[in-house]
């Protein structure tokens, strides 16, 4: 055995000891370079709690408390307060209530920093964000999207001092569990200064149909309360009518105020172009309903902006053609009715002769009556619509015929069809937008797109009804990958009630 002598074990133990000190070096800068990836939680347990339990269990208390609504299906955006969560979270959690279900969603947090100005608009390119409930991914690949625009930079500095973002997001994972954020602070409340960052949004939302925006603002500030009620009350008629420029003008006056003004200028821009045309308020409050001080409050208000049902489908027909349709449809069933030869469609218009499937639902005051379609149709556009209108009124099993004394308290809606086309797996479905036929074997059953709106059902329900009562399979079928799923669009449009 070879025996070191006294200055070979020095040396050796003088490049162990360079060789630990390099490790320990590099460890540290990977340590570094790893948690400069991270967004860490900078306000657990300022604006809300920072043990993992506690919140929990708050956050689950606030959304347990809120009804469900049928129109969640449409939604495509929401505007949320940002203040601690025991004088805003009950308030948020009308908003956030309607987001359960969605299948990992790309959300687009959109907020106004409190402490800096700066024209266009910051993002993060660090990976992840924390919260005591754990990390939520940023979606890079949107991030680097977004900072090829001149409009977009990055600013650690400016987005970890600001929290109107980050409250957001325990109330996120609650609902969603898994889903992507990317993050975009503004620091203007010109819009006209946004209108360049809201095209570049909205051009890549288009793309990403799981899309969602969450943003966030509160109201009026450290007004006595009816001052701050007559204020907010304002500020939320001419949100929910659509009135955005004339905010605006009121906020110029000092008549209303949004401390993330800019935000919701840039949110509401963005959701306009996708065809979020319906605003409905869902919830309103002040801190005096958490303190009892009606001297210096702060008003907090949960407002969703949904798709409307005329905008979610495909558009193949004007206003002459639609009206034009709805009177071949009524006509058809009273000349059925009354044992007369079937209408003849004046108008010569070639989409009419068109082969198109096509639905006939018939609704008396509200309720169901009849509905009755062809997916495929065989028929020209015009004869198929004169088919089912009739078939609605007088073959559909569920009721009995339509009598000529009732059908003037009847609504007559007309669902236009796309092709139907196979989809890989459900995730390729979108409720609210798609239609869809499940089929195995000889069994197969359709639902329209409208019925996510009208039962509030998640994708899940959808499926498992669709399987279960119009195909008559078991309600898990749709996860059986030998369960063929096909999807369509509509054309959705009605006579007036």
């Amino acid at each position: 055995m070879q025996v070191l002598r006294r200055a070979d074990c020095r040396s050796m133990v003088i490049f162990t000891r360079g060789c630990m000190k390099k490790t320990v070096a590099f460890m540290l800068v990977l340590c570094t370079l790893c948690f400069a990836q991270i967004r860490e939680a900078k306000f657990a347990g300022s604006f809300y709690p920072a043990d993992a339990g506690e919140l929990n269990s708050f956050v689950s208390s606030c959304i347990s408390s809120v009804p469900a609504r049928k129109d969640a299906a449409s939604v495509l955006g929401i505007i949320v307060p940002h203040a601690g969560y025991q004088y805003s979270g009950r308030i948020a959690a009308y908003a956030y209530s309607l987001l359960k279900g969605r299948k990992n969603p790309v959300v687009f947090l959109i907020g106004t920093s409190h402490h800096a100005r700066f024209s266009g608009a910051l993002t993060d390119d660090r990976k992840q964000w924390k919260t005591p409930l754990g990390t939520v991914p940023v979606e890079m690949s949107i991030v680097k999207e977004l900072l090829r625009s001149p409009c977009f930079r990055t600013d650690a500095r400016i987005l970890d001092v600001e929290h109107a973002l980050e409250v957001q997001l325990p109330f996120l994972q609650k609902v969603l569990g898994t889903f992507r954020i990317v993050p975009i602070l503004v620091g203007t409340d010109e819009s006209a200064s946004l209108k360049d960052v809201a095209s570049v949004i909205t051009g890549i939302a288009k793309k990403e149909t799981s899309s969602v925006f969450v943003i966030s603002t509160d109201l009026s500030h450290y007004y006595s309360l009816s001052t701050a009620q007559k204020k907010d009350g304002m500020l939320l008629d001419l949100l929910v009518n659509g009135r955005i420029s004339d905010i605006e003008d009121e906020m110029h006056k000092g008549n209303v105020e949004m401390c993330g003004s800019g935000g919701v200028f840039l949110g509401m821009e963005i959701l306009r172009a996708l065809g979020g045309t319906k605003i409905r308020l869902l919830r309103y409050g002040t801190s005096f309903d958490a303190t009892g001080d009606s001297s210096r409050v702060v008003g907090y208000a949960a407002v969703g902006i949904f798709r409307d049902s005329a905008e979610k489908g495909v558009h193949m027909l004007n206003e002459k053609q639609r009206k034009a349709l709805l009177k071949l449809a009524r006509e058809s069933i009273e000349c059925y009715l009354q044992g007369k030869n079937p209408p003849v469609l004046k108008e010569q218009d070639p989409i009419f002769r068109q082969k198109r499937g096509v639905f006939v639902t018939l609704r008396k005051k509200g309720s169901l009556r009849g509905c009755i379609g062809l997916i495929v149709s065989r028929e020209e556009l015009a004869s198929g619509v004169r088919e089912m209108a009739v078939q609605s009124a007088t073959g559909d099993p569920r009721f009995p015929p339509v009598t000529l004394d009732e059908l003037k308290d009847i609504t007559i809606e007309i669902s236009v069809l796309t092709e139907p086309k196979r989809v890989a797996s459900p995730d390729d479905i979108q409720i609210g937008r798609d239609g869809v036929i499940v089929k195995r074997g000889s069994r197969q059953g359709v639902f329209l797109p409208q019925v996510a709106d009208e039962t509030g059902w998640t994708k899940e329900e959808f499926l498992s009804n669709l399987c279960a009562h119009k195909a008559f399979l078991s309600p898990d079928a749709w996860k059986d990958p030998s369960t063929e799923l096909y999807t369509f669009q509509a054309e959705v449009f009605s006579e007036p009630e």
